[in-house]
């Protein structure tokens, strides 16, 4: 259930910051509008006078008002610079081994214990179920 809810916020916050409050508000208006303009005229006139930009409605309006506002930038911070007065590290070159000195340990014989008592016979029954 937390997962799912984590999930449903997660996809929440992404909508928002991608700007899907700003598609649904002017969806909305789109669809007043075009309610709006087909009481008067014939539909693909309303469609016309709708999406193309010349007859916004007052909700488009605030709402392209609002977006210019949020668009902004906020103001740049001052980034102090920290100097610090300390000698550099000196740098030490480091050598790769010859390749003839190193060798691989040969692998120790192994002593596995051997089994002492022999398997039972017959075969229990129990074993083969």
């Amino acid at each position: 259930m937390f997962r799912q809810l984590g999930l449903l916020l997660a996809a929440l916050a992404l909508f928002a910051i991608a700007g899907g409050h700003w598609a649904v508000l002017q969806s909305v208006a789109w669809g007043q509008m075009l309610a709006d303009y087909s009481r008067d005229a014939s539909f693909s006139t309303a469609v016309q006078k709708t999406f193309s930009g010349k007859y916004p409605c007052g909700m488009c309006k605030t709402i392209a008002e609002a977006r210019q506002k949020e668009d902004r930038k906020p103001a740049a911070l001052k980034a102090e610079v920290k100097t610090d007065l300390a000698a550099p590290a000196p740098v030490v070159a480091l050598r790769h081994p010859a390749p003839d000195r190193f060798r691989y340990p040969a692998p120790a014989p192994a002593a596995f214990p051997l089994r002492s008592d022999a398997p039972p016979q017959p075969v229990p029954i129990r074993a083969l179920s």
